[in-house]
């Protein structure tokens, strides 16, 4: 037998949930934060050689650097305990994320980013992972709603301060990062390792299950195909209805918002629907939300398409996160979540390498219609593999 974490049958206080709720944010306002500060940061280092590229790389950076990491700080967790570890992340995010408030120089930002990713990489992996072990399973649920709701709500935060605060000056956005201070601070006094016991009849103790790599490749395929948006809705909304980048920026945040009142309420469609028809509706909301978008002819219709991706996006993190959760053993949790962590960020990293070819050849349009079709050949791959059936 192995001593292994596992939830008190009892409700946690209110302020360990609060915490790691707020400590959840900081992994979704990490890259958004400082996208409106690229333009003046080009500016800035223009004498500097390469500085377009290595400006594009300060924003791309953490998440190679998550996507590397994110595995090993899940198996150096499984030995040191959740806690320490997610200290240690939210100490390399404060230092790696507010260095662009001192550092003037694109080789210097570049290794603060890398410092953030690192840091990234044990937040995500640690906070979910701790969320699980200090609820029952039948809380699981709920507290990973709350986890999804407030990460789009971190979202929409950190497109909004990242934007007041680059009108004074691109190293503004970078000082959203300090707010893993008072984070630090809470968790060092609310939130303690979860207890360990003997584990009992608990087989499976491996992320390498069957059902764990399919979780690990519906992430990948969501996040390449949702991925578009961010990256090329833009330059499509432009095209579309001449939207600037505060209109841009705008429905952008809307898809965060939608994300964060998925979160507010999946747990009424939890309780009504298992975890493969929640991924079915997830990758038909991207698939309808994409199509739209890419067939639009007017911005309002693409914005009703980024609102349905946003339900889509909505669902993934609470259903893929909470299905993973129920499929590993409480030894195996961490380091399954951390390779769904690299899953998510391997696609985000594709994502715009694989696009950039297929706009190329046939055009922005028919690139988030391509997008949409690979969703909905998902989403009825799940349909055939995992029939719908109720809770």
């Amino acid at each position: 037998m192995t001593a292994t974490p596992v939830a008190d049958v009892r409700r946690p206080p209110k302020s360990l949930l609060a915490t790691l709720l707020g400590v959840s944010t900081m992994t979704i306002m990490a890259s958004a934060t400082i996208t409106p500060a690229l333009p003046g940061m080009e500016r800035h280092f223009a004498g500097e050689p390469h500085a377009q590229l290595l400006v594009r790389l300060v924003l791309t950076l953490p998440g190679l650097l998550i996507m590397i990491s994110a595995p090993l700080l899940a198996r150096l967790s499984g030995r040191t305990g959740r806690v320490p570890v997610l200290v240690a992340c939210l100490a390399l995010y404060t230092v790696g994320g507010g260095s662009g408030l001192v550092l003037d120089s694109l080789s210097g930002l570049l290794v603060g980013r890398a410092l953030l990713g690192v840091g990234i990489a044990g937040i995500m992996t640690t906070s979910t992972a701790l969320l699980a072990d200090h609820h029952p399973v039948g809380e699981h649920g709920r507290v990973l709603c709350l986890q999804g709701a407030a990460m789009g709500f971190g979202g929409v935060v950190a497109l909004l301060m990242g934007g007041v605060l680059a009108a004074g000056s691109w190293r503004g956005p970078f000082a959203v990062y300090l707010l893993a201070v008072p984070l630090l601070v809470l968790v060092l006094r609310f939130v303690p390792e979860a207890a360990v016991r003997p584990e009992e009849g608990v087989t499976g103790g491996t992320p390498w299950q069957r059902r764990s790599l399919g979780l690990y490749a519906l992430v990948f395929l969501g996040v390449v195909a949702f991925y578009t948006v961010p990256t090329q809705a833009p330059f499509w909304l432009a095209e579309v209805g001449g939207a600037g980048p505060a209109v841009a920026g705008a429905l952008i945040a809307a898809v965060n918002l939608v994300m964060t009142l998925v979160g507010l309420n999946y747990r009424r469609l939890r309780a009504r629907w298992d975890f493969p028809v929640l991924a079915t509706g997830m990758f038909a909301a991207l698939a309808v939300g994409l199509l739209l978008i890419g067939s639009a002819g007017t911005l309002w219709v693409a914005g009703l398409g980024m609102v349905v991706v946003g339900i889509g996006i909505g669902l993934q993190n609470p259903t893929l996160n909470g299905w993973l959760v129920a499929s590993v053993s409480p030894g195996a949790r961490t380091r399954a979540l951390g390779l769904l962590t690299s899953a998510l960020f391997l696609g985000q990293f594709s994502s715009p390498l694989i696009a950039q070819p297929v706009i190329d050849a046939v055009g922005l349009g028919t690139t988030f219609v391509l997008a949409g079709v690979l969703a909905a050949v998902v989403a009825a791959a799940l349909v055939v593999t995992c029939p719908p059936r109720r809770r």
